[in-house]
């Protein structure tokens, strides 16, 4: 795609965001009148050939999403790209990406003939050429179908994704639930939605309209459960595949949804604006009991982009554990902050259950934490962190090199704190090389500046150098990338010899057994060993 498309919007339309709607109205409003079709997809996995980390997880959103429908009298299926084919794994023609899940043939034929109206969820932009050329193709064999695409890597750049793939008819931008449930009915009943919040679209002269964000739920606790009796989750208890560390049968769980944060290299105040929305813990709660009877799930992967803010209510969900005597695991892999883990609510989530937490303090820099708005204090983090090892916590740090701003200092102050984190016992360290993300603050001013000089194929495809070190792409003005790469290799590589030189027997347990099918992953990195022996084996087969 050639051309400034960000730079010359042709945006004939703007409807500022609207106020927020319960659930139930939404409900009401927008129920069904029959029995009309809607079928919801998540691609297949994309990821480059030589990655060292890939999690899998089941398709929380599309589940969301297929809940509310559900709820709404919709008849409703959800095609789980990855899950329906998860012993699928592909190399590309010329061996740089590697997919796992259904193929685009599996993935067409899923479409049933009866569906009218098809969502597609695209949460990562890395994934966009791939999937933009599934939905071309679902859109050849299926020319009089109405593809509604969403998720984050839209709401970042929705101007480009309708330019860059004409086979899209609409959008919808931010929180979707609300969105696509009022789509879904004024669709079917031929409706004019021109003016829908949420929605973006071209008119009939092929001028874009940007409708801006849509309304978000104002009532978390009562949106409709995950509809997982549509998803195939048993797929993906076969081989521990987890956001976090595998026990067997992992399933997510969200108790909170956005972030009251505004980190310069995150996406989140585009999808989601700062507004936090935490749901009772006693419904958090309710539905792990829930998953267990339904499911047989035995560890819960919270998903929250921020799951621990407030001190008060994580108390209160450890008690409600307790109290119900759940015998569960439970995990924090998504990263979260530090503030509210003190002394008593580390020792109060590891009674409860908790296994695993990831930090994410993303530098080790001071002044590389105050210039990207990283609000924390290092030293309380450190205070934490050996505080909940000293608990008996599994402990991972996210860290990041290379940010625009950066000189050699900064990244050897994070290279020196991952080397004394190491030493204090934690278990997991990955450090990434920036890579600006559409929707972050710092990937505006990327552009603005002409740095990313032109969106194309490549960039998208630069972006899966996150959990590969031989993709040396940069954007630091005073380091490169090759650079950079040799910093991120040797500063996970001390991090790891540390952590099995101070503990060696970690080292011979992980040798001796991780090929063995009753391998039991006691943290991250051992987890991601095993899902690449998994990938393996399953390369061999097909």
């Amino acid at each position: 795609m050639n051309g400034d498309l960000e730079g010359n919007r042709k945006v004939s339309r703007l409807v500022q965001r609207p106020n927020q709607m319960t659930v139930n109205e939404a409900l009401e409003l927008f129920k069904a009148s029959g029995g009309e079709k809607v079928q919801i997809l998540r691609p297949f996995a994309v990821f480059s050939g030589r990655s060292y980390s890939t999690p899998l997880t089941v398709p929380i959103g599309p589940a969301y999403l297929a809940g509310m429908l559900e709820a709404a009298g919709y008849s409703v299926d959800v095609i789980d790209g990855i899950g329906e084919g998860i012993h699928n794994v592909i190399p590309s023609a010329d061996g740089e990406l590697k997919f796992q899940g259904l193929t685009v043939e599996e993935i067409i034929d899923r479409v049933d003939p009866l569906t009218r109206l098809l969502g597609v969820s695209l949460m990562f932009s890395q994934d966009w050429v791939q999937h933009r050329d599934l939905i071309r193709a679902i859109k050849g064999a299926r020319p009089n179908l109405t593809i509604v695409v969403g998720g984050e890597h839209v709401t970042a750049m929705p101007e480009y994704v309708l330019e860059d793939c004409a086979e899209v008819d609409y959008l919808i931008t931010g929180e979707g639930e609300l969105t696509f449930l009022e789509f879904a009915s004024g669709h079917f009943k031929d409706q004019d939605l021109g003016k829908l919040p949420g929605l973006c679209y071209r008119d009939h002269d092929g001028e874009i309209v940007n409708n801006g964000l849509g309304q978000r739920v104002a009532d978390f606790a009562n949106l409709p459960r995950p509809a997982w009796h549509l998803c195939n989750v048993e797929n993906f208890f076969t081989g521990m595949w987890s956001m976090g560390i595998g026990f067997g049968r992992n399933i997510l769980i969200l108790a909170t949804r956005g972030c009251p944060y505004q980190c310069t290299f995150c996406s989140n105040p585009t999808m989601w604006t700062t507004r936090y929305l935490m749901r009772p813990a006693t419904d958090v709660v309710d539905e792990i009991e829930h998953l267990i009877a339904e499911y047989g799930a035995n560890s819960f992967d919270f998903a929250d982009l921020t799951a621990i803010v407030k001190k008060s209510w994580v108390l209160e969900f450890c008690a409600e554990i307790k109290r119900r005597k759940l015998e569960i695991i439970w995990q924090l892999p998504s990263g979260t902050r530090s503030e509210a883990l003190d002394g008593e609510t580390v020792q109060a989530i590891y009674d409860a259950g908790c296994k695993l937490i990831v930090y994410a303090p993303e530098s080790g820099s001071r002044d590389t934490l105050r210039v990207i708005k990283k609000k924390l204090s290092l030293e309380k983090l450190v205070a934490s962190v050996r505080g909940a090892l000293k608990v008996g916590h599994t402990i991972k740090l996210n860290l990041i090199i290379g940010f625009p701003h950066e000189r050699r200092r900064h990244i050897f102050e994070t290279l020196l704190f991952t080397i004394r984190m190491a030493f204090y016992g934690t278990d997991d360290c990955n450090i990434s090389i920036f890579s600006p993300y559409p929707g972050s603050e710092l990937y505006d001013e990327l552009r603005e500046q002409g740095t990313i000089p032109e969106i194309s194929d490549e960039y998208f495809n630069s972006l899966l150098a996150q959990f590969d070190f031989t993709l040396p792409k940069g954007y630091c003005q005073h380091v490169s990338g090759r650079e950079l790469a040799i910093y991120r290799f040797l500063g996970m590589g001390s991090f790891y010899g540390i952590s099995y030189l101070l503990h060696p027997g970690r080292l011979l347990r992980l040798v001796t057994k991780v090929f063995r099918a009753d391998f039991q992953p006691r943290n991250l990195f051992e987890q991601r060993i095993y899902d690449n022996i998994s990938r393996r084996r399953l390369l061999k087969q097909g």
